[in-house]
């Protein structure tokens, strides 16, 4: 449109033209109905839910898996490398340096968690 007010398009020119929505574009999203012939119930909305309180389930303390805390390991090492990386690059004295300090890290923090944490 020029700056006058006139149409300035030509016929060739693709203008897009919006219809309303009927009756078949509107997604219904009704709960779902149970089927009589399931087996299982409904499920309930109290279920666990992020912030919710589950009082029937007791959480007792346990010792860390070692393969998790191997997989914990390996994720700090590979962060703390690629960050060293960004910031001011890395030579192989460097990554055997960090990964002998996280090791020893992880194995000390293992070792204490193991020792300090109650007997389930």
């Amino acid at each position: 449109m020029s700056t006058d007010g006139s149409d300035d398009r030509t016929d060739d020119e693709f203008v897009a033209e919006y219809e309303p929505a009927t009756a078949a574009d509107i997604i219904d999203e009704a709960e779902p109905v149970a089927d009589e012939d399931a087996d299982t119930a409904p499920d309930d909305d109290d279920g666990a839910v992020a912030g919710s309180f589950a009082p029937d389930v007791a959480v007792t303390p346990q010792a860390p898996a070692p393969e998790n805390t191997l997989f914990v390991a390996l994720g700090i090492y590979f962060t703390v490398l690629a960050l060293v990386d960004t910031v001011i690059g890395l030579t192989p004295v460097q990554v055997v340096g960090i990964a002998l300090t996280i090791g020893a890290v992880t194995l000390v923090s293992y070792g204490i968690l193991v020792r300090t944490t109650p007997d389930t």
